[in-house]
């Protein structure tokens, strides 16, 4: 995933930056008040995007980015790469928005890295499949819950306000996600809130439409009037005639018996030509 290269990159970034950190520092996300750093209410609100990738080098950042690697891997292939890149750019703006506008409020301090989004994967992961089995055998909802409660007490012990609220907004946001797209539904304390379509669970059904009464034409048939009792008298000669040249042939009928069926034959031809 391009967030997990993106990390692994910036390591080098930091090794080979001047220590006063002239790069990184306009990318974590942090308070106004924290010196030596700027703040998305001072107008550089591309920190709002940029904090989780500014992360020094060490094993247990390689270990994390493998972690968040895996494990987003796998919510990918259930969500789409569309959906997930949604899903993973909602974790990273609205938490970090949530602290900023908290910033009013007298909160301060600083977050960077993939520590608090990852963490935010793991708990999706966790409730989508609560189930799956880490090493040695612990489910991912324990492991989720044991990794969330260890950060927890951490920020508590440094009075890191900052942190800790970043830290459940991140947890509290990726739960409510993954449980309006339809992907953790073993989690039926959570409720599911209308999603914008690029996160909406593209399989949901619709509500049918309601289908319109057809229109019914009114087809007049043309009924033909009935044969006036002239024209059954006609065809009755005509029928008797045609009886009498079958049994006897044509030298049978007399001359005014020719001219009749002739006359006959006639007129019912013009009326059917009409």
């Amino acid at each position: 995933m391009a967030v997990a290269a993106t990390s692994i990159f910036y390591m080098f970034v930091w090794a080979f930056e001047p220590r006063d950190r002239p790069i990184t520092s306009k990318l974590w996300l942090a308070s106004k008040d924290v010196p030596f750093s700027g703040s998305v209410l001072e107008g550089e609100i591309w920190r709002l995007v940029t904090w989780p990738v500014a992360m020094g080098p060490s094993i247990w950042t390689v270990l994390l980015v493998v972690i968040f690697f895996m494990l987003g891997s796998q919510l990918e292939a259930v969500m789409g790469r569309i959906r997930f890149t949604a899903f993973l750019g909602t974790l990273t703006i609205v938490p970090a928005l949530v602290v900023t506008v908290l910033e009013f409020t007298g909160l301060e301090g600083g977050a960077n890295g993939l520590r608090f989004l990852e963490i935010g994967v793991l708990v999706a992961f966790a409730a989508h499949i609560p189930r799956a089995l880490f090493w040695p055998g612990i489910p991912a909802w324990a492991i989720a819950a044991i990794i969330f409660g260890i950060e927890t007490l951490q920020f508590i012990d440094l009075r890191d306000d900052y942190s800790l609220t970043l830290l459940f907004v991140e947890g509290g946001l990726a739960l409510l996600l993954i449980r309006s797209m339809g992907l953790a539904e073993e989690v039926t304390w959570m409720p599911k809130v209308p999603l914008p379509r690029i996160l909406a669970d593209p399989y949901r059904q619709r509500a049918p439409r309601r289908a319109r009464p057809a229109r019914r034409r009114n087809h007049l048939s043309s009924v033909p009037p009935p044969p006036s009792v002239a024209d059954q008298v006609a065809q009755a000669e005509i029928d008797a005639l045609l009886d009498k040249v079958a049994e006897q042939g044509m030298d049978s009928l007399t001359r005014a018996e020719r001219k009749a069926l002739e006359e006959h034959s006639k007129r019912l031809r013009k009326r059917r030509g009409d």
